[in-house]
């Protein structure tokens, strides 16, 4: 180390090579080199929009792909892409960034060619009593909310897709895909809950029951006796259609059969439990549809279950999730989770033999599964 005035220089040459020998590491073996960042600037003139325009930041080694779309009355006139002219473009990637890149976007008045607008897409909301539904032209991927509105003597029952998926929600977050999509508003008769939604019972012998009103019917004479072997005092049903609508005039019955139980089956990953031993006599009628999501981090698996109407239920039930990635026994942790993400443990749970665990819940509320 030498001190000359203001000015420090320490020599570590020899500090480094001691300790590589000390390690018997050669010191041609080792190279460390930090990745570069490279700036990337978007620009696009009147008439149309780049996504991630202005100066973005891209490591050394990366591809960046920009997207390109005309307003209404406007077509792609052409791009240039560091000073090139590529034509009339809606997309384009730097592969391999290795240096500094402009791309400017240049918009001319007159009817789209249908090259040219490809990455814009027509969302068409039918059956919607708003006056802000969200139809419109949107880049794909965009959120997009859509509102059934309200209509008097009727409720909302689910929009249909003309891609066929089910949202079941009258406000609902869309994101918008890379095609025109169509949504129609369904909507049910009051006094006629759940009409829409496809429900039978899946464990009784002989003739099977469909909809509220006989499965109403049925729980207020049926006994033991009524179900397959193995199936104990619980009537099973299933849910399809737009929607998990629970009528009240079924667990009212329910309320007056002590020891037997409903259990009701909503796609693929939960179902619920309502008991007559519960008090249920504040229950009146719930939609209990819910999406799911899974990821996995190696061995560490997460389960999330949303409500699509959270809330109130009026009575206690068991929420009954599959975790087709656990073993029998495995222990399992459940999380509550709030509108901002958070999350508070809730309680401890066990994989039972059908690989599933059990969550009491007095209210929609969203929650996790770790395991």
């Amino acid at each position: 180390m030498k001190i000359c005035g203001k000015v420090i220089t320490i020599s570590v040459s020899a500090l480094i090579l001691t300790v590589l020998m000390a390690f018997a590491v050669p010191s041609s073996g080792i190279t460390v080199k930090a990745r570069e960042t490279h700036h990337i600037t978007a620009k696009a003139a009147a008439g149309g929009g780049i996504t991630d325009e202005g100066t973005l930041n891209v490591m050394e080694g990366d591809d960046k792909t920009y997207h390109i779309y005309p307003d209404a009355g406007h077509r792609v006139n052409y791009v240039t892409v560091d000073g090139q002219n590529i034509g009339a473009v809606t997309e384009y990637t730097f592969h391999d960034v290795k240096r500094n890149h402009e791309i400017y976007v240049y918009f001319i008045t007159g009817s789209a060619q249908e090259q040219n607008v490809v990455n814009r897409k027509n969302l068409s909301v039918l059956g919607s009593f708003s006056l802000k539904n969200g139809s419109g032209s949107y880049v794909p991927n965009t959120k997009v909310t859509v509102d059934a509105g309200t209509v008097p003597g009727f409720r909302f029952a689910g929009w249909l897709a003309s891609d066929g998926r089910i949202y079941p929600s009258a406000v609902t977050a869309i994101t918008m895909p890379k095609y025109d999509l169509i949504l129609y508003a369904n909507w049910v008769a009051e006094g006629m809950n759940g009409a829409l939604s496809q429900i039978a019972t899946t464990n009784l012998k002989g003739e099977q029951a469909y909809g509220w009103a006989a499965i109403t019917e049925k729980l207020a004479t049926f006994t033991a006796k009524d179900l397959q072997n193995g199936s104990g005092n619980t009537m099973n049903m299933s849910i399809g259609g737009f929607n998990c609508y629970v009528d009240a005039a079924a667990i009212a019955v329910l309320n007056a059969r002590p020891g037997m139980a409903l259990n009701i089956s909503y796609g693929t990953d939960a179902s619920f439990t309502f008991y007559g031993d519960m008090d249920n006599s504040l229950f009146l009628g719930t939609e209990l549809s819910y999406t799911c999501t899974t990821k996995s981090t190696g061995a560490v698996h997460e389960k999330e279950i949303d409500f699509a109407e959270p809330g109130a239920i009026g009575t206690a039930v068991t929420a009954n999730v599959l975790l087709p990635e656990a073993a029998v026994g495995q222990a399992a942790y459940v999380y509550l989770v709030d509108a901002n993400g958070n999350e508070a443990l809730y309680l401890p749970a066990v994989v039972d033999g059908g690989n599933r665990v059990s969550v009491p819940l007095a209210a929609k509320v969203d929650f996790r599964i770790k395991y």
